[in-house]
């Protein structure tokens, strides 16, 4: 079966994927090369010129929280989270389907709980300030509900292709 016979909703749902996708590694990229920056920074200042740089270890910190969500996520859309198949490789093909549709759910429901709870955190945390830097706590915090949403856009996408044993694109759309 292939993505042409079910129509413009998988369309839409692949073109809104590689929208999310275009995001996480733009963020992704941005977020690598400050934290790079700002860990020289940090490196120089503290050993070479003595005076170490207040802010930038809480900046890097947050980066890296956003830059593992964010790779989390993007991570999920091409199948790069490890798995083991010493037990599923020697299953039948209509349970293999069967388990990896409730795995493709559970994830689902840990992305709404991911969304869920994030947000109520983000909101709960919006009046506390970080140590340092002048910025609400809300900013680093808001990369668990973002992410649960974009875990969950591609585990309702992956989801879809096992029930409609539909083989995906991702990878070679990457290259």
């Amino acid at each position: 079966m292939s993505s042409g016979d079910n129509g413009p909703v998988l369309r839409i749902m692949g073109r809104v994927n590689h929208i999310i996708l275009l995001i996480e590694k733009t963020s992704l990229i941005i977020l690598m090369v400050g934290m790079l920056i700002f860990g020289f920074l940090q490196v120089f200042s503290r050993f070479i010129l003595k005076a170490p740089i207040g802010w930038s270890e809480e900046l890097l910190t947050y980066s890296f929280t956003w830059a593992s969500f964010m790779g989390a996520s993007m991570a999920i859309y091409t199948n790069s989270h490890f798995s083991v198949d010493l037990v599923t490789k020697h299953f039948s093909q209509k349970l293999l389907k069967t388990v990896r549709l409730v795995i493709w759910v559970l994830i689902c429901l840990f992305a709404v709980f991911l969304l869920y709870m994030g947000t109520r955190l983000a909101i709960a945390n919006h009046i506390q300030r970080m140590n340092i830097l002048p910025i609400s706590m809300f900013w680093a915090y808001l990369s668990m509900p973002i992410s649960g949403a974009f875990i969950l856009i591609h585990g309702v996408e992956k989801t879809t292709e096992v029930y409609l044993n539909i083989e995906s694109e991702a990878l070679e759309d990457l290259e």
